[in-house]
């Protein structure tokens, strides 16, 4: 019979199968989805060399089709009842994962076991997803973040398998075949080895019986044996370089560390965080705000199932190549010789802790987290013995545990240089920048002769079961005219906040182009009584966060707390938005730190087509600008400029408020009236809603227009778009089942291109909205030699749906996606409170997210294509291509006239607006 535990109510329920199928599952009533995760007992570490990358391959294959389900079936299926499938790989487990209105339990049960007990690995799909996964190789050729870590991982280990990129090597990926799969699944894919997770809106004994009737008569086997090789101590320190076409340096280092069971663990978490995760972290405290030597800073521990990697990084520019390395490594081995005053240690508890609270928001979050317990961890209390292990550290530990890691002959550096760089011109460079990395650690890791500074410096003064429905909004106008939006909803201990105005991007002109960015950074880096720092490390210490946000449409500020400091984090929250300081050495160092992410802006191929993308769409529009600035325009802006833009545009009147979260709605808002006192404005100054009207006129593109970049990437990117619709008018809903019916895993564009002919890893349909008319476009990234025929599909599909009725099967899988979609979307407070501003302040009304369903289930077919025919128009159709060679890439009637870089019509193209 079936083993079965379950402890205490609302614990999770686990059982196992005669099968020896797993299974656990927690009940969460009233959330109105379910998750279902299977977590496979094999990884990428698991791999024999000969077969590196086929975990991965697995992943791509194992919803490609059945005995019962054809090719995008399962895709269709799960988008019908408005769900969503994926999977993903790691050295240790692979896991096949779908989230869906709960009440499509039962299908969503049958297609997963489907997939896991019959998947057919078709040869001409397998043939075609190979394709697909190549490109995904070469997309991670094109990252120089990637590039950098895998060869940490690559110099790093010398035996043991987490040296090998969990997605594999092309020459080992192309010439996998189907029998390969087929030994590797019958292996591996046993109930024995299968664990399969449940959480939602379900009952447990009703998901035993079904889960039992599902998996009957299934093959069956002893969980397989898995030995892998042990990685040898190192012995001295490990440097890698690698050249690219970057603009910035990408440090990664690393120091050999045990595996998350070990009791070191918990103290090697807490460092990480003290030393890289979150604002008031000692790399970004020090190192990129202070002393502005890097771009970006990190730190995390990775601990998986055997011994892992305590992992730091940075990015900066090329000449600061004799000051970035030694910065972050004196940063990092300053954890071995001093100990973290008590108030940092506690901070990093704080976090640690609520990330445990956060992944509760949704029931996937939860999910994953059971899965780890159980298939990683291999045990049911380690979440509980893990955190009160960490409530045990104490800064003398911390140290002791950092000082046996923290060792130069234990250290690895990798480093990506830019490929013209002089020291990778000849073997001697390359032996010079080896000699120098190793005498870098070395000088780092010797202890400081004197306290330069005192501990904790960089972390100014110390810190300081009830109804779980759902609440109503409750909005209330404040006398000051900011409008407030309240959801109770305690079922977590959390609040998130968010603050928005209408504004943003739209109202810069060129001459103050990047203000608005500017200024939400800024928002948090001082006020009257706090430094910037001080804001940082009150939030984190809160177990919170806190941020300015700007966009084309808005600026605002987004905030985050456990509800217990909810009073606290309103305040800092109230201070930043009423009386920020804008002071001129933060405004400085700001501005430093946006010039250098405009100097690197092309090492993102997709987002630079994008940008050619969006300047050719609204050739005067404030749309087409680069929300960042310009080096001219940043020049201009003084501290006087940018408090005075703030002062004029952003008065509270316009403000709205959303608080959602486990709250009183009556308290907060009395607490925020304190907070926001005064009057209303004289009605020059009152506030301009959602409503007001463009400085610009919309855009119209004049005509099919082409613009291209040569770039020496691996893959070619391709935006093909039109002007599309604001958030206020009804054709948005069209669009969105629009995009849905070309984009998804079950849309027209992933079927052809991706399923059928294997041409792209990357393609999807989306539309963008504004307050002005937005754009509605298709993406993909493949290699440039497909870039003719996936460009031929492209236009292809757009043609079919603009000039034939969708059928109607396929019309309901898009709506119900959509709305399964949305209810996924809304399970963390964050997302629901800035639905409330958001739509609030764009005068669409907070209460527009209770209607959407309904207005997308009110579109028609020939509501459809009537929206089709008018948006997807080819005569105002906008091509952005980067390619290494954009000229052989494109189609020859579409090349452009001008040469590389350039806006041109194809040749006797309509003029016709």
């Amino acid at each position: 019979m079936p083993s079965h535990t379950g402890a205490e109510l609302g614990a999770p329920a686990r059982f196992q199968l005669d099968s020896g199928l797993t299974v656990v599952v927690k009940e969460h009533p009233g959330s109105e989805v379910v998750a279902l995760q299977a977590w496979v007992g094999v990884g990428s570490a698991d791999e024999p060399e000969e077969l590196a990358g086929i975990s991965h391959v697995f992943e791509h294959m194992l919803f490609k089709g059945t005995a019962r389900r054809g090719v995008g079936a399962i895709a269709r299926e799960v988008e019908a009842a408005g769900g969503e499938i994926n999977a993903w790989t790691s050295f240790d487990q692979t896991v096949y994962h779908l989230v869906m209105a709960s009440r499509y339990f039962d299908a969503g049960l049958d297609i997963l076991t489907d997939a896991l007990r019959n998947s057919a690995f078709d040869p001409v799909e397998l043939g075609r997803e190979l394709q697909v996964v190549l490109e995904e190789v070469k997309q991670g050729e094109d990252s120089p973040s990637r590039v950098a870590t895998q060869s940490l991982f690559r110099t790093a280990y010398h035996r043991h398998p987490y040296r090998r990129p969990v997605i594999g090597h092309a020459k080992v990926v192309e010439g996998l075949r189907r029998r390969d799969l087929v030994t590797v699944f019958r292996r591996f894919y046993v109930p024995s080895n299968i664990t399969l997770i449940v959480v939602g809106d379900v009952e447990a004994a009703a998901v035993h019986r079904r889960v039992e009737r599902a998996w009957r008569g299934a093959r069956t086997g002893p969980r397989p044996a898995i030995r892998r090789p042990v990685e040898p101590p190192q012995r001295r320190t490990r440097v890698a370089h690698n050249g690219g076409e970057v603009s910035e340096v990408h440090l990664v280092g690393g120091f050999h560390i045990p595996s998350m069971r070990h009791a070191d663990t918990p103290a090697l978490d807490l460092a990480a965080i003290v030393l890289g995760q979150g604002e008031s972290s000692r790399l970004q405290v020090d190192l990129k705000r202070r002393q502005q030597l890097v771009t970006e800073a990190w730190a995390y521990s990775f601990t998986p199932r055997e011994p892992g990697l305590l992992v730091v990084g940075a990015n900066f520019p090329p000449d600061r190549l004799d000051q970035g390395p030694e910065a972050l490594l004196r940063a990092t081995f300053r954890l071995a010789h001093e100990e973290v005053e008590e108030a940092e240690l506690e901070k990093a508890r704080a976090i640690l802790e609520s990330d445990a609270v956060y992944q509760k928001e949704t029931v996937q979050g939860m999910a994953r987290k059971l899965g780890y317990v159980e298939t990683v961890a291999q045990s049911p209390t380690f979440e509980d013995e893990y955190l009160a292990a960490a409530r045990r550290v104490t800064p003398a530990s911390l140290r002791e545990v950092m000082a046996r890691y923290l060792r130069p002959d234990n250290a690895t550096l990798s480093l990506m240089l830019p490929a013209r760089a002089a020291e990778l011109q000849s073997a001697t460079g390359r032996r010079a920048l080896d000699r120098a990395m190793v005498q870098t650690v070395e000088r780092a890791a010797r202890p400081p002769r004197r306290r330069a500074i005192a501990k904790g410096s960089a972390r100014p003064g110390a810190p300081v079961a009830a109804d779980t429905r759902r609440g109503e909004v409750v909005r209330q106008e404040l006398p000051s005219g900011m409008r407030v939006l309240v959801l109770r909803d305690p079922s977590v201990p959390l609040v998130a906040m968010r603050a928005a105005w209408a504004g943003g991007l739209r109202d810069e002109t060129e001459a103050d182009n990047g203000v608005n960015n500017l200024i939400a950074a800024l928002l948090t880096r001082g006020t009257a009584t706090r430094s910037g720092d001080q804001i940082a490390h009150e939030m984190e210490t809160l177990a919170g966060s806190i941020g300015g946000i700007s966009g084309r449409n808005s600026l605002g500020l987004r905030a985050e707390v456990m509800a217990r400091h909810l009073d606290h984090g309103l305040e800092v929250l109230a201070e930043c938005l009423n009386a920020p300081a804008f002071a001129d050495d933060e405004l400085a160092r700001e501005k430093r730190q946006v010039l250098e992410e405009i100097r690197t802006q092309e090492d993102n191929v997709s987002a630079v087509a994008f940008r050619m993308f969006g300047r050719a769409l609204w050739p005067s529009h404030p749309y087409r600008m680069d929300m960042l600035g310009t080096p001219a325009s940043l020049a201009a802006l003084t501290g006087e400029r940018v408090s005075a833009w703030y002062r004029e545009h952003y008065h509270p009147s316009r403000l709205a408020l959303a608080v959602v979260g486990d709250v009183e709605p009556a308290e907060v808002i009395e607490r925020l009236a304190r907070l926001f006192p005064g009057s209303a404005p004289p009605a020059r100054a009152a506030r301009r809603g959602g409503k007001v009207p463009s400085p610009h006129k919309a855009a119209r593109a004049p005509g099919p227009i082409r613009v291209s970049q040569a770039l020496p990437k691996q893959q070619a990117h391709l935006v093909y778009g039109f002007p599309g619709t604001t958030l206020g008018h009804p054709d948005r809903f069209a669009l969105e089942l629009l995009s849905t019916l070309l984009s998804g895993q079950g849309g027209r564009l992933f079927v052809d291109l991706r399923e059928k002919r294997g041409l792209a890893y990357r393609v999807s349909a989306f539309t963008l909205e504004g307050l002005d008319p937005g754009y509605f476009a298709v993406y993909v990234s493949c290699s440039p030699d497909k870039v003719a025929v996936a460009e031929e599909r492209i236009h292809a599909e757009l043609r079919r749906i603009a000039t034939h009725l969708v059928p109607a099967a396929e019309l309901e899988r898009a709506r119900r996606y959509l709305a399964g979609s949305h209810a996924i979307a809304l399970q963390r407070r964050s997302a629901l409170a800035a639905t409330l501003a958001f739509n609030e302040c764009y005068g669409l009304g907070w209460d527009q997210y209770q209607r959407y369903v309904a207005s997308m289930l009110a579109v028609t077919r020939e509501q459809l294509l009537e929206a089709a025919a008018r948006y997807l128009d080819p005569d105002r159709s906008v091509t952005a291509l980067v390619s290494p060679d954009p000229l052989v890439a494109a189609p020859p009637a579409a090349r452009p006239q001008r040469g590389i870089a350039s806006a041109a019509r194809a040749p006797g193209a309509s003029r016709k607006r």
